[in-house]
């Protein structure tokens, strides 16, 4: 810092950034790349933890904008979270988040570490087309799938992470990744971000789901139907810039945006990204209800519950 000019714009930078920037936000995107884990809310407290973790210690207070971790006894706003949860300087943190609107930038992953240990080291061997393999279509037919649900849009991808090698689902995301399951994986491959694909030849209109086995759901769910999907990835990606560029072409194509959220976990993730992309996108409304209002958290819970009942009553 070279200057009093200097400081100043740089501080001016700071208040405007957490002001202006959810920490509750960030916390989400840090679980939608597999940083945090999301342990739900406690009166007026949003709890995250660590894999390890038996239950999370770190609280997000939503209106204060402030965190607290309280097994380090440590915490504070989002230039401080930015700093511990991406090894940033002060001076690092604020450029980073001045810079880059999305809060987390895809394809950041490789950057982050879990509790202090070894770095991620990936390295994507094969990507298959079609899926294939026996073990994935077990474990799409697991979650009531089969695999004309993913056809067109999802990949078999094996990669390596150290000695040890693995394989997924994967569906291309937004930083040339893949937002990959299976029954032993969930997570991000080189980086997050959403993934977008136009469903059918006419589409009526843009469908936001929280991931790949609601995507694939409502497919199975609905097969005529032409839309322009977004997948999420986690909740975490619906930023504000998001929203905006979402408005813009939902008033551009004359479309309305439907909403297709979880409603468990308190709901909280879920009801967070569906009172903010109402709040930001104009013709957005929540379509949760066919599922939500049978106690179901998402669309594959409903997918299965509904296989369940007929089967029973087959039976």
């Amino acid at each position: 810092m070279n200057t009093k000019n200097d400081y100043a714009a740089l501080t001016a930078k700071a208040v405007r950034i957490k002001s202006e920037i959810s920490l509750l936000d960030y916390f989400f995107k840090l679980e939608s790349i597999g940083a945090l884990r999301y342990d739900g809310k406690k009166g007026k407290e949003y709890f995250f933890g660590f894999d390890h973790q038996k239950t999370g210690s770190i609280s997000i207070k939503d209106q204060a904008n402030v965190w607290y971790d309280h097994a380090l006894g440590e915490g504070g706003d989002i230039i401080k979270a930015v700093q511990k949860f991406e090894n940033k300087t002060f001076v690092e943190a604020i450029q980073r988040l001045s810079n880059n609107i999305d809060i987390v930038a895809d394809g950041y992953h490789a950057f982050f570490k879990k509790n202090g240990e070894t770095e991620y080291n990936i390295e994507i061997k094969k990507v298959l087309d079609r899926v294939q393999h026996p073990a994935l279509i077990s474990y799409l037919q697991k979650r009531g799938l089969e695999l004309k649900d993913v056809a067109g849009v999802a990949k078999e991808v094996h990669w390596s992470n150290g000695d040890s090698n693995f394989f997924a689902i994967g569906f291309p995301n937004a930083s040339k990744g893949y937002a990959v399951r299976s029954t032993a994986y969930k997570g991000n491959l080189n980086g997050g971000g959403i993934s977008t694909f136009t469903i059918g030849n006419n589409p009526q209109s843009i469908k936001l789901f929280e991931g790949s086995m609601d995507f694939a759901s409502y497919r199975h769910l609905f097969p005529d139907e032409s839309y322009n999907a977004i997948l999420l990835n986690g909740t975490g990606n619906l930023t504000k810039v998001l929203c905006e560029k979402i408005n813009t072409k939902s008033i551009e194509k004359g479309t309305p945006v439907h909403l297709y959220f979880d409603n468990g976990r308190d709901g909280v993730g879920g009801k967070h990204a569906t009172k903010k992309a109402i709040e930001l996108i104009k013709s957005a409304s929540d379509k949760s209800a066919f599922y939500a209002e049978k106690g179901l958290n998402d669309i594959n819970d409903y997918l299965v519950n509904q296989q369940t009942t007929e089967h029973k009553i087959k039976r």
